[in-house]
């Protein structure tokens, strides 16, 4: 069987293990959009200056890219980071391993998969924001959002791939995750649209692709930007986030669960 063929496979597979689980559904969909719905019902009225951004902005046009953000942390990194320990623990993997499937290959079948959600998942969100709380049609801006959305979807996911070898019991997955995505989200600011941080804070945050990931997508959301709403050094970082969670998931990924080795 050809590489693409086998990374069809493996991105079905994936696609199946995530339509089949609920609870996974809800956190990447659902979540999201009840985060969207509540956050734009209460603020979304409200205008203001956001720091870094020329014009003033509703702040639904803020929360709206905030919020797609933070759907696609919880589908590319958190999903992705306890599937893979929950089925390393439980010897899942081992057992697709004997298979045999590259390492490659399988970790290729969840990224895209991850990416085909978190799309799916910002359209919805994005098509909500505009028709029920008056966020600005892209436009022009469109491409810069789309490619934002697929590089900061990479780098998140390949975040959750070495990600993986910190937590060693299938039991910790959901709870350690969770507890890392919603401190990170309060400290890059997706839940305080416009908020003034501590320095200490952006400087933590920053060390991290979910805060330089919420800046683009803002920028592509803004009516007011110049020159397509791209963020070039942005963009740099999550590119850099991609590439080398890339190579260290190849690196230290693990089929086999923790008390085997």
């Amino acid at each position: 069987m050809t590489a693409p063929a086998l990374l069809t496979r493996e991105v079905g597979y994936a696609r199946k293990t995530l339509l089949r689980d609920p609870q996974s559904l809800f956190t990447t969909i659902g979540l999201p959009l009840l985060y969207l719905v509540i956050f734009d019902t209460v603020f979304g009225s409200q205008i203001g200056h956001i720091p870094s951004q020329p014009g003033i902005l509703k702040a639904a046009t803020v929360i709206t890219p905030s919020i797609v953000v933070v759907g696609v942390v919880s589908a590319a990194f958190q999903n992705l980071a306890v599937r893979l320990v929950q089925d390393r623990e439980f010897g899942v993997l081992k057992r697709l391993h004997s298979a045999p499937v590259p390492t490659w290959l399988f970790l290729g079948g969840q990224v895209v998969n991850a990416i085909l959600t978190a799309l799916a998942m910002a359209v919805l969100v994005t098509a909500v924001g505009m028709l029920v709380y008056g966020v600005p049609s892209l436009d022009e801006r469109a491409v810069a959002a789309v490619v934002t959305l697929l590089v900061g979807t990479a780098a998140c996911a390949a975040a959750a791939i070495p990600f993986t070898r910190v937590i060693t019991k299938g039991s910790a997955a959901s709870p350690v995750t969770f507890a890392i995505t919603l401190t990170l989200f309060f400290i890059s600011g997706n839940f305080f649209a416009g908020a003034t941080m501590p320095r200490s804070l952006n400087v933590v945050a920053d060390l991290f692709p979910v805060s330089h990931f919420t800046r683009a997508m803002t920028t592509a959301f803004n009516p007011h930007v110049t020159g397509g709403g791209w963020s070039p050094v942005e963009l740099l970082i999550l590119a850099a986030w991609a590439v080398g969670g890339a190579l260290v998931g190849l690196w230290v990924f693990r089929w086999t669960p923790t008390g085997d080795r």
